[in-house]
């Protein structure tokens, strides 16, 4: 079922599973590239991260597309190895296993580098010669309203946030002892860029913070501040798990 959002363009597909969910995002997605290919010859998309896109991803490398035309890019990145079983590349590479050879181009963020800035620098010069804007970018969101490696308790956030940024790609680092792994992370502008956003989230508690960020109630969270500055149509996939 679909569901029709504000003035802003925004559309809610409210869907009854995880299944479910995966087929609708999959059939957008395709959707979307094929449109971006008749329009400009080429389909750039960005992935996000986790769990919650994984199927639709796999779905959507078993359709019949013009894969040569079509360059993917991830957007956020833990600061860990191919080899590391936490490697969103790794995990998204799996899903397109089968047609990763015949894309146009692939592209991740890890870099091996002396320290992840400068893994963060090797990694923006990897998003120039990709090229934005990305046709279209799959985001993923958590119940505390980060999109991408946007996290607020980062001590780059901030900084990650300035739409004066010129980086497209920024180290998220976070302080000894939070237990979480530094991450690379498309910027607030970077994110920006892009011709249509495609939210992929499950549970009651993301779509709340979704809908909060939506209408202006929580104007804090990552989520909130790029839908804000953000003027191109987007696409909301839900269903309850």
């Amino acid at each position: 079922m679909i569901g029709t959002g504000n003035a802003r363009a925004v559309r809610w597909h409210i869907l009854p599973d995880a299944t479910a969910l995966a087929s609708a995002l999959s059939c957008r997605l395709q959707q979307l590239g094929r449109a971006a290919i008749a329009e400009r010859g080429v389909a750039r998309i960005g992935l996000a991260g986790g769990s919650t896109p994984m199927a639709a991803y796999a779905d959507f490398a078993a359709a019949d597309m013009p894969w040569p035309q079509l360059r993917l890019v991830l957007i956020d990145e833990r600061h860990v190895p191919l080899s590391d079983s936490q490697s969103n590349e790794a995990n998204i590479a799996g899903a397109f296993a089968g047609v990763k050879a015949r894309l146009g181009a692939w592209q991740g963020l890890y870099q091996p580098a002396g320290n992840i800035v400068q893994a963060a620098e090797a990694a923006d010069a990897g998003i120039a010669r990709f090229g934005l804007p990305l046709d279209l970018t799959v985001i993923g969101m958590g119940a505390d309203g980060h999109i991408a490696s946007l996290f607020v308790e980062s001590a780059d956030f901030e900084a990650a946030m300035d739409e004066a940024n010129p980086s497209a790609v920024v180290p998220i680092r976070f302080a000894p002892g939070e237990g979480k792994a530094d991450r690379l992370s498309f910027s607030l502008p970077a994110l920006l860029k892009t011709r249509h956003a495609v939210f992929c989230i499950t549970g009651a508690d993301k779509r709340a913070v979704l809908e909060r960020s939506l209408d202006g109630s929580a104007p804090h969270f990552a989520a909130a501040r790029f839908l804000a500055r953000y003027p191109g149509p987007v696409d909301i996939f839900w269903s309850p798990a």
